[in-house]
């Protein structure tokens, strides 16, 4: 059955459903180019909770676990901020760009780009490195599917360890490789996988990935996202990038 799948997030699912007083529904997308997507923005008018799920993924029990945590926390916290490029910031990239050598079709381009895919993991890896430490404490039943989920993603990361850096502006990619080394050290503690973590100390971000994390792991358990995220914003200097908005 297809459900064999996901069966080890069943516990986890009739949790979300119980507290959130709507189904969980899972469904199968192959175009995925990553592992799996709550469909928030569809809860309101279908009144369930649709989870999409790459069916190629071997770690498809905890993107399922994963992915009603985040419903969880979004039904708990009721938080509408959502994170922006501040005006200017975006222009100040593609001025950036620019001076690395490219012209500014490129430049634009690329900013836009590196700026918003930097600000998507800024707002996300935050708390998905703290869903991960309560699926770890509370759904032990689930712990074979998040360490294939969590090797995968760490591994991944480590390439961005290796881009020139005389292609991304400093700031784009500091921020990118501590996040990801944050990540791994997260895994390290978790699943005692030292070696993800040591490409990132040897390029010397030991010091900011622990501090990233710290953020995360020394936090109160009422601790939004928002709040955790702004604590990133701070130690990652971001403010003058970044702000929050309500739509």
């Amino acid at each position: 059955m297809i459900e064999d799948n996901y069966k080890a997030a069943a516990r986890l699912i009739a949790t979300t459903e119980e507290q959130t007083k709507l189904p969980v529904r899972i469904d199968w997308d192959d175009q995925l180019t990553f592992g799996a997507i709550l469909r928030l923005s569809e809860v309101e008018w279908s009144k369930q909770l649709r989870i999409s799920v790459n069916p190629k993924r071997k770690d498809i029990a905890y993107l399922v676990g994963s992915q009603c945590a985040v419903a969880l926390r979004f039904f708990s916290q009721k938080e509408t901020k959502h994170l922006v490029s501040k005006a200017g910031s975006v222009d100040k990239t593609i001025n950036e760009f620019i001076q690395l050598g490219f012209n500014a079709e490129q430049a634009e381009l690329y900013a836009k780009h590196y700026e918003s895919g930097l600000g998507k993991q800024l707002r996300g890896m935050p708390s998905q490195i703290a869903i991960s430490s309560w699926i770890y404490k509370n759904y032990p039943e689930l712990r074979d599917s998040q360490k294939v989920y969590a090797l995968t993603e760490a591994e991944s990361a480590i390439p961005s360890l290796s881009v020139d850096s005389t292609q991304i502006p400093a700031w784009i990619l500091n921020s990118h490789q501590a996040m990801n080394g944050a990540f791994a050290l997260a895994t390290d503690y978790l699943f005692t996988q030292n070696e993800l973590f040591e490409p990132y100390k040897a390029k010397g971000l030991e010091g900011i990935c622990i501090k990233l994390l710290d953020d995360v792991i020394n936090s109160a358990p009422e601790t939004t996202d928002t709040e955790l995220v702004s604590l990133w914003l701070n130690r990652l200097e971001l403010n003058d990038r970044f702000e929050w908005n309500t739509f």
